[in-house]
């Protein structure tokens, strides 16, 4: 890559990044559908034409910030075939307290109010499938019915600790919050493990 295409390729990251921050700093104001690309270029002191180099409009935007949200996070969940989920747990929960962390901002939107619930739900969606497989290898004579509950609870807790700790502003630091996730997910998961 030429000299020129690295310091183009820096403007384009640092122009993102600038849109976003405003972006995030409106959706912790209102609703994304109340949000217009001329306050956030004003926010971002930026013009509009430099906003539609990148983006439709700001649906578009908030699209692809979740998109590569979603693949930063995918990245961290994925499971290799040949080690259980509980196995896993701690440096999968690790890399996503880091993250969380690293995107605080971006995530204390998502969980809240304004928060665009179909982020949450694709994610959950592959989450969940990636535990049920592993699920199904360590207890296959049993139904579905178990994890279902099972992974409800492992799921909604950890959501209602991610929440807490970003409302904190991340006080603790991410290790801690992934090692109290790991005891809190593996004293619910004894009676689940232990048949």
């Amino acid at each position: 890559m030429s000299e020129q295409a690295k310091k183009e390729d820096r403007r384009v990251r640092r122009t993102k990044k600038l849109l976003t921050q405003a972006l995030t700093a409106l959706l912790q104001q209102k609703q994304i559908q109340d949000i217009t690309v001329k306050e956030l270029t004003e926010l971002a002191d930026m013009n509009r034409g430099t906003f539609y180099l990148y983006y439709r409009d700001i649906f578009d935007m908030m699209d692809k910030i979740e998109d590569e949200m979603f693949s930063a996070l995918d990245q961290i969940v994925v499971l290799q075939q040949d080690e259980s989920v509980v196995e896993q747990a701690r440096p999968i929960l690790q890399r996503l307290f880091s993250f969380i962390e690293e995107n605080q901002e971006m995530c204390r939107v998502l969980l809240s109010e304004n928060g665009d619930m179909s982020f949450l739900h694709r994610l959950n969606k592959t989450v969940r499938e990636k535990c049920l497989r592993s699920f199904a290898a360590l207890h296959a004579a049993q139904d579905e019915t178990e994890f279902e509950y099972h992974y409800s609870f492992v799921v909604f807790g950890c959501a209602g600790l991610i929440r807490a700790w970003v409302n904190r502003n991340c006080a603790e630091p991410a290790s801690r919050m992934a090692e109290l996730a790991d005891t809190m997910i593996r004293q619910g998961s004894l009676g689940l493990l232990a048949e």
